[in-house]
C-alpha cells in the first residue's frame, strides 16, 4: 500500500457510542425517541444523508435542530478531551511514519470536527490529508470522499488501503477500488459484508500488523 484512508469516528475514535448518547439526549429535548437501529443506519454517512434518514423514520422531528444539539453535545465532549483513541491507533500512526506512508483522513463528518477531533488528541500532524464531508459530494457508501482523499494524497486509488468500521463505509471502499479492512465497532462484521472487504481487523493493533509489519 502506497498510501492509508482513515475514517474518523468509531475507527480512529471511541465516539459511536458516545454519539448515540448524545444524539439520543438531543432528540429527547424533542421528545422524541430515538431507537438504535435508527442511529446505526446513519452512521458513515453526511449530515444531509443522516438528516433524510432520521425524516423518514421519526416523523415529525426537527433534524436541523437535531443535529445542531448532537454537534454542541461533541464538540464540548472533544474539547474537554473526551473522546479517546481507539486501540492501536497511535502506534499504527507511528508505524506509517516511520515507513514513509502518507495516511489521510476521509470522513462524512465536516473538517471542522476533524480538526477538532485530531487536535484533542494530538495526531494532526500524522495526517498529510483531512476530507471532511463537504459539500456537493456524495455520502458513502459512494466512493467521492476516499476518491477526493487518493486524489489529494496523490496515490491512485488502487494502491489505498481504506480502514472503516462501517458498512456505508465498506461499501465506498470497495466501490471507489481500494483494498478495504473492515474494523468493526459498533456493527460487527456479518459475511454478507464479506464482497466489500479483503481483511477484518479485531482493532487496530491487528490491521497494523497485517498491514505495517
Amino acid at each position: 500500500m502506497r498510501g492509508i484512508i482513515f475514517d474518523m469516528d468509531g475507527l480512529l475514535f471511541d465516539s459511536e457510542r458516545l454519539g448515540m448518547e448524545v444524539i439520543k439526549e438531543a432528540a429527547l429535548k424533542q421528545g422524541k425517541i430515538l431507537t438504535d437501529d435508527v442511529v446505526i443506519a446513519t452512521l458513515g454517512a453526511t449530515a444531509p444523508a443522516g438528516k433524510a434518514i432520521y425524516r423518514e423514520r421519526v416523523p415529525g422531528i426537527d433534524v436541523d435542530l437535531l443535529y445542531q444539539g448532537f454537534a454542541e453535545g461533541m464538540t464540548e465532549k472533544a474539547k474537554q478531551g473526551l473522546i479517546p483513541l481507539k486501540k492501536g491507533a497511535l502506534e499504527l500512526l507511528k508505524k506509517a511514519k516511520e515507513q514513509e506512508i502518507p495516511c489521510a483522513v476521509a470522513s462524512s463528518s465536516p473538517e471542522k470536527y476533524v480538526r477538532l477531533y485530531l487536535g484533542s488528541q494530538h495526531i494532526t500532524e500524522y495526517f498529510d490529508v483531512l476530507v471532511g464531508g463537504p459539500a456537493g459530494v456524495r455520502s458513502k457508501p459512494a466512493p467521492d470522499i476516499f476518491l477526493l482523499a487518493a486524489e489529494k494524497l496523490g496515490v491512485p486509488p488502487e494502491e489505498c488501503l481504506v480502514l472503516e468500521d462501517s458498512t456505508n463505509g465498506i461499501r465506498a471502499g470497495r466501490a471507489a477500488g481500494m483494498t478495504v479492512c473492515m474494523v468493526p465497532d459498533m456493527i460487527p462484521y456479518r459475511e454478507e459484508y464479506a464482497p466489500f472487504v479483503d481483511f477484518v481487523a479485531e482493532d487496530l493493533t491487528e490491521a497494523g500488523e497485517r498491514f505495517l509489519p
